[in-house]
């Protein structure tokens, strides 16, 4: 019998908080200081694994009224010329980031100010979520960062965080604020400042711990005033924490009024005893599929694998637990044999190519210039940063029927192709889509996209529109009746004479109009046109493409006489 717990519901206004502040750890004499810096060492130990239990809603009401102070003491919320330049940008340029993420604020703070609370942590450090992400499961930065707290692959790991093909917990946001409470613990414990701590968390403990060792201060707001100590954007972080804090606890003293705040996060939890589909559990549950996709972001796809040596347990929408257990036994589904890879971001270094990049990232290199519409003339510069295909950092050894054919059986992720796009004809524009996420999903040009849309690259696209992915199929394509395929055998035969007179690689080539060629992973308009002797120009023409038309694996192009 499946179990189903009930997950957290609380409901109420927020920003009610009163803002504590501390005073700043005087610096003190040049002995004491150094004293101080020699504590400032080593890292401490990481944990190696994280709760998994949920958050409880019940705690989460008896708490919230609660009176509470930090075992860790307060993050100093100083107000200067520094935070008011954050506070007047978020007022101003930034205000329609600032609306955003206070309006989906509500729906995770006093889940996430529980975890905070357990830890013994300033409520105040929710905050950092808000800079990072804001509230974002689904954020990525260009430094390869996920998720709400923005965690990078390895120190996700590092703090208990999986990361493989199916799962990724730093979009998690119970398991991501558990790890970054511990995460804050240990940057706390190496410094015993929460403005260096903070710092830290956007440039790493190393960098600023040998800041701190050189010019003898703990004081955050005295070491910014060195002309190199610290990278000018972590300069700014600590400034635009307190800026976007004193904003969240108090919106309407800084002219937020009009804000239409979330619904706080709830949901109730069943266990699984098998793989299921989200989409088909979602439908046996009459809910919307974005809704079950928005409770369980920690799923990369569609497929929810049971993990080893621990429960697995997905959420639903409250109130439907008792429909959960027949709802499972009919989303049971088996693993994908194509994974549909996400993106992340790779820089170029110092001696790097395509064939390098490729290599590193277990992919290809057709793929690494569909991606980022190179051409085979583009060329690499150092700080340039290409969109790399994602598997969670484990390869998963699927072999296509093209591979079989190829012999290009190779290392994942370049065996693991992205969905056969050109199956499909259309793609229903979702919330957060535009031409260039669509592009990279199925592997389309975005001047494709556009030419087959008739669209230009300032139209905007909305919600259930219908994108095109492939030109209609034209009656020249279709298949021959009878009689036309026994006209075109004749011809055939009629022509053997001048066929036996061409070159071997050609012969298959002037049976008639209709001719196809099926594009293999790798091959490039060039090289068909090669193949078959044919000018680049007439093969382009064609297939009304422009002569740098980037073909795709499994594309078929018109090959004329």
């Amino acid at each position: 019998m499946q179990m189903v717990l009930r997950g957290l519901v609380v409901s109420g206004f927020l920003f009610t908080a009163a803002c504590a502040t501390t005073q700043k750890a005087p610096v003190g004499s040049g002995e004491s200081v150094a004293a101080q810096t020699a504590e400032v060492s080593s890292i401490p130990e990481a944990p190696t694994k994280i709760e998994e239990s949920e958050v409880s809603s019940e705690i989460v009401e008896e708490n919230e009224v609660k009176p509470y102070q930090s075992s860790f003491g307060e993050v100093a919320l100083d107000y200067n010329q520094h935070v008011e330049v954050w506070i007047k940008y978020f007022q101003g340029r930034g205000r329609p980031h600032m609306d955003r993420y206070l309006a989906r604020s509500t729906r995770y703070l006093p889940m996430m100010k529980q975890v905070l609370r357990e830890n013994g942590l300033p409520e105040e450090l929710v905050y950092v979520s808000l800079i990072e992400s804001g509230f974002s499961p689904g954020a990525h930065s260009r430094a390869n960062a996920v998720g709400y707290w923005q965690f990078i692959r390895a120190t996700g790991r590092r703090y208990g965080l999986n990361v493989d093909p199916f799962i990724d917990e730093r979009r998690d946001p119970v398991l991501s604020t558990r790890a970054a409470a511990a995460y804050f613990k240990t940057l706390y414990g190496l410094f015993g400042s929460w403005h260096l701590a903070l710092a830290s968390y956007n440039t790493g403990e190393n960098r600023v711990k040998r800041m701190v060792t050189k010019y003898y201060t703990r004081d955050f707001w005295e070491l910014i005033k060195k002309r190199r100590s610290l990278p000018t954007e972590t300069k700014q972080y600590v400034p635009k924490f307190i800026a976007a804090a004193l904003i969240a606890k108090d919106p309407a003293k800084y002219g937020f009024t009009q804000i239409e705040y979330s619904d706080p996060l709830s949901y109730d939890t069943v266990a699984l005893t098998s793989p299921i589909s989200l989409t088909k559990l979602a439908n046996n549950l009459s809910v919307d599929v974005d809704e079950m996709k928005l409770l369980n972001p920690k799923f990369r796809s569609d497929f929810v694998p049971i993990s080893r040596g621990s429960e697995t347990v997905v959420r639903i929408p409250v109130g439907r637990g008792s429909d959960a257990q027949a709802a499972l036994s009919l989303s049971v589904t088996t693993q994908p044999k194509v994974l549909n890879a996400e993106n992340y971001y790779y820089k170029i270094r110092r001696g790097d190519n395509l064939s390098t990049v490729a290599r590193k990232n277990r992919t290809t290199v057709s793929r690494l210039r569909r991606l980022n519409n190179l051409s085979n003339r583009t060329l690499l510069r150092v700080g340039m940063t290409l969109r790399v295909p994602d598997h969670g950092g484990a390869g998963v050894n699927n072999v296509t029927e093209e591979d079989a054919q190829t012999g290009s059986v190779g290392p994942a992720p370049a065996a693991v192709p992205a969905v056969e796009t050109r199956s499909l004809d259309f793609h229903v524009v979702r919330r957060g889509d535009n031409i260039s996420a669509i592009s990279a999903k199925y592997g389309v040009p975005v001047d494709e996209l556009l030419r087959l849309n008739k669209l230009t690259s300032r139209s905007v696209i909305r919600r259930g529109q219908k994108v095109r992915l492939r030109a209609e199929p034209s009656p020249k394509s279709a298949s021959p009746s009878r009689r036309n395929r026994s006209i075109a055998l004749s011809q055939f035969k009629s022509h053997s004479a001048s066929l036996a007179q061409l070159p071997r690689r050609r012969a298959h080539q002037v049976a008639g109009q209709d001719r196809r060629h099926v594009v293999r992973r790798g091959e490039t308009l060039y090289d068909v046109s090669k193949r078959y002797g044919i000018a680049l120009n007439r093969l382009a023409r064609a297939n009304g493409r422009g002569i740098s038309y980037r073909v795709m694996a499994g594309e078929k192009l018109v090959i004329p006489e």
